[in-house]
């Protein structure tokens, strides 16, 4: 259809499509239907950036702290990026033999956070961590609304 469909029915179909049915063209009523279908965006992930080390590097940060979790995804893609439930963290085993880097940066936050530096073309997640997590490892796992996962390790210290 190459005009703007307008007061149409829509129905969700089992397969994630959309039927779109009925409605007004300008005024005029519609007898037709069209088929819909869902799109995910794709995005370009760069990251994780300083001051955080992508795996296998364990980051070493003080708990209770806020850190910055750098990314690109090659452009503004909007603040819809982070699939809902995420980012998340799970506790995991501390691997002793992996190569630690304290982390030199964080930020001050009420909360964890998503914003965006056009400068650097990064979105900054302001991730809140948890002064009880001090004297664990943790996972922190990012998923994107496309669906891929991006993860980074850290040990809490006091």
């Amino acid at each position: 259809m190459t005009s703007v469909r307008w007061l149409f029915n829509a129905t969700l179909l089992n397969d994630g499509r959309a039927l779109a049915t009925g409605g007004m063209d300008g005024g005029v009523p519609l007898a037709s239907a069209e088929l819909y279908a869902a799109t995910t965006p794709t995005y370009n992930f760069a990251g994780f950036f300083r001051p955080i080390d992508n795996l296998p590097v364990l980051n070493v940060g003080n708990a209770g702290r806020a850190i910055p979790v750098k990314f690109s995804l090659g452009g503004f893609q909007g603040y819809s990026v982070i699939a809902s439930g995420y980012p998340a963290s799970g506790q995991v085993e501390c691997d002793s033999s992996a190569a630690a880097d304290l982390i030199d940066e964080t930020v001050t936050a009420g909360g964890s956070s998503l914003s965006y530096d056009t400068s650097s073309d990064q979105y900054v997640y302001a991730w809140k961590t948890d002064k009880a997590w001090a004297g664990t490892c943790r996972q922190l796992v990012v998923k994107l609304a496309d669906g891929t996962f991006h993860r980074a390790n850290f040990k809490f210290t006091k």
